[in-house]
């Protein structure tokens, strides 16, 4: 009986010394670690497009610092109309393949603004996908190209830009191209709920 317990005595001191001697050294889980460069694509297109429906497309020579880190372009794009949005939604991205990557937005139109012709709106619930292509060197992810370069601010921004640049026009038919407008706009209801 006594070499049975000596036995057991000494398999549990030989366990629990084995133990203590792993817990000194780290041990791989085998668990793959979790891709987080999908989550940083699309956080890279949110801040993207934050600052463009925050209205800051609008004035490019004062703002395009804000958008440099997150663009290849050089310059910001130039554009003949703006795209006025109740709301917008980030898709998640698709995965990242030979450093290239794709994301989609879905904007809720409200209508165009083309200082030539002036504000034209859109029916209730007209919707706009927009494609961003995205590149990485380095690890380091830019927005490379979109289908749709147009600004794309919201009511409130738009709103504020009309009447701005109405204090500064001097030209009489612009400025009431610019005032109807800003009246067209401020009479449009931008509930994110409209159907």
């Amino acid at each position: 009986m006594s070499f049975v317990r000596r036995a057991l005595v000494t398999a549990c001191f030989l366990i629990v010394a084995s133990e203590l001697l792993l817990a000194q050294f780290p041990m791989p889980a085998n668990k793959p670690q979790e891709d987080t460069q999908p989550a940083q694509i699309r956080e890279l297109v949110s801040k993207y497009c934050r600052l463009d429906y925050e209205g800051l497309r609008l004035e490019p020579g004062q703002s395009w610092t804000k958008f440099q880190p997150l663009v290849l372009w050089t310059a910001a794009p130039e554009y003949s109309r703006v795209d006025v949005v109740a709301r917008y939604a980030v898709e998640p991205g698709s995965g990242p393949e030979h450093n290239k990557s794709s994301v989609t937005v879905h904007y809720r139109l409200l209508g165009t603004f083309d200082p030539s012709f002036g504000y034209v709106r859109e029916p209730e619930g007209t919707n706009q996908d927009v494609f961003f292509s995205l590149s990485s060197q380095n690890g380091d992810w830019r927005i490379a190209d979109a289908d749709n370069t147009l600004p794309h601010p919201s009511r409130g921004a738009m709103l504020k830009w009309l009447a701005q640049q109405i204090a500064t026009i001097q030209d009489a038919g612009i400025k009431t191209r610019y005032q109807i407008a800003l009246e067209t706009l401020q009479a449009q209801s931008a509930s994110p709920f409209a159907k």
